[in-house]
């Protein structure tokens, strides 16, 4: 299974704006560029801060062949809004999630954060590519994509401007 980490950050690394929850700082471009980026994606695991930071989007709302799994220690909160193959939440560990995932026959997942699910993947090997939209912005304080100290090496696949001040670079993980 191919797993692909989506990020959005400022120039200074947050991938939040302060304590704000969310991408709201991310560009147009950005925004459509990962709406088209998702296409090509059979699934989506993302940590439950995320989730809620994202909620209103259409991505959670419409029904879509994707299978969106949110990873959260309390999967029972969210029995309401469950649908079996499209939306589900799971009290799992991440590479439990992806075994979950590759064997109901899944082959390629976005990954979308947080700090937490990042981390746990890369620690565990699994990440693949790392996508990060680069956004003319410094805040000085905001969520980082990795908690905890880590040591893990990427190298650049390519670089793409997204508008005349955003840039999507895109890395592949090297595994020491």
């Amino acid at each position: 299974m191919r797993l692909v980490g989506f990020a959005v950050m400022s120039l200074d690394g947050c991938l939040t704006r302060h304590q704000d929850p969310g991408t709201s700082f991310a560009s147009p471009e950005d925004h459509r560029f990962f709406r088209a980026a998702l296409h090509a994606f059979d699934s989506v695991l993302v940590g439950r801060k995320t989730y809620e930071a994202s909620r209103a989007s259409p991505l959670w709302s419409r029904p879509d062949a994707r299978l969106r799994c949110v990873l959260t220690s309390t999967p029972e909160d969210y029995a309401e809004i469950t649908r079996a193959g499209e939306l589900e939440f799971h009290n799992t560990t991440v590479p439990e999630a992806v075994a979950n995932l590759e064997a109901r026959g899944r082959e390629n997942c976005a990954v979308l954060g947080g700090a937490r699910v990042f981390t746990d993947a890369c620690s565990a090997n699994l990440l693949d590519e790392l996508w990060v939209t680069l956004e003319p912005l410094a805040f000085g304080q905001g969520e980082r994509m990795f908690e905890g100290r880590v040591d893990f090496r990427f190298a650049l696949s390519s670089a793409e401007t997204l508008s005349k001040d955003t840039l999507l670079l895109k890395y592949r993980r090297l595994v020491a």
